[in-house]
């Protein structure tokens, strides 16, 4: 199997596990099961498999981190970016709540002249415009009440872009594995003191090994989420990887009419593809771009 190949088999495999954890916690919060309890579940249950991939991969230097400001800024937004996504999921359609997220690259590009020097085009400004344009639809901010589901999908999408600035920057510098598990288990650190002494919610599952079995199965597959990710950025271009991972909107919302019954309007659904033709075309606009610069450093090197 080619390397492209390979990046497209878990580019695709990213999608399928996002949205499975998204159906996953839809369900445990229509079970009652308090966020703080699915976070928990969520980090702990992930650590054992983290551990044995990082471990292969950089034996005992598992943990080494060399921006380690730029790292605890990686735990900050990470944790506040899942918790927002799961409250968004929460409180709002799977389809809607997936739209907003992916809207993060909208936000990234706004803020790439101050934050990454890199320079907007026409056409990534046309797009940014026009995913503006599809989250103003959806969210509908001039209405007479904005629903919690939508705060939350706005501001997960805020800090996601906050995020994927921040990841950039530690790519420059650390192992994305080791990234990946030093967060994790400050992750796990930080949710479990949270839940025992700001949101001390009593656990009223306790006896109930259905709700176990789906928390267990959340940590497991949120682990090789996180895997298949760095899998992917692996084997295949950036560019590549961040287009199929849109194909996440319309399968959320195919599972969300399915399992859900969940009707978006036809204002949702214009909203909805109007973020998802803004985010191809800036995707798309950055691998023109990349193409270009390429070979100009080429021609320094030679």
């Amino acid at each position: 199997m080619t390397e492209i190949a390979k990046g497209v088999l878990f580019s695709t495999l990213t999608v399928i596990l996002s949205v499975v954890t998204s159906m996953l916690v839809k369900i445990l919060a229509q079970d009652d099961i308090a966020i703080i309890h699915i976070l928990i579940s969520r980090f702990w249950f992930s650590l054992p498999i983290l551990f044995v991939f990082a471990f292969a991969i950089h034996q005992y230097r598992l943990f080494f981190i060399n921006n380690k400001l730029t790292m605890s800024l990686r735990v900050v937004l990470g944790l506040t970016g899942i918790s927002l996504w799961f409250l968004a999921i929460q409180n709002m359609s799977l389809g809607l709540a997936t739209a907003l997220f992916q809207s993060s690259i909208i936000f990234v590009t706004l803020a790439s002249p101050v934050f990454l020097n890199e320079r907007i085009g026409i056409y990534r400004w046309s797009a940014v415009i026009l995913g503006m344009v599809g989250v103003l639809i959806i969210t509908n901010p001039f209405s007479s009440s904005v629903s919690y589901g939508v705060i939350f999908g706005i501001a997960a999408a805020l800090t996601g872009a906050a995020l994927s600035i921040i990841l950039r920057k530690l790519g420059k510098s650390d192992s994305p594995v080791s990234v990946t598990l030093v967060h994790n288990c400050a992750g796990s650190i930080i949710v479990a003191l949270v839940g025992t002494t700001i949101f001390p919610i009593p656990i009223n599952f306790l006896h109930n090994a259905d709700i176990w079995i789906l928390l267990l199965v959340l940590g497991v597959i949120a682990s090789f989420l996180q895997l298949s990710v760095t899998l992917a950025y692996r084997h295949a271009d950036a560019v590549v990887v961040t287009t199929l991972r849109y194909l996440q909107l319309p399968v959320a919302g195919i599972a969300g009419y399915f399992y859900f019954a969940e009707i978006p309007t036809v204002f949702e659904l214009i909203g909805a593809s109007a973020i998802f033709l803004s985010c191809l075309v800036i995707v798309w606009r950055e691998f023109l771009r990349k193409t270009k610069t390429v070979p100009e450093e080429a021609k320094l090197t030679t």
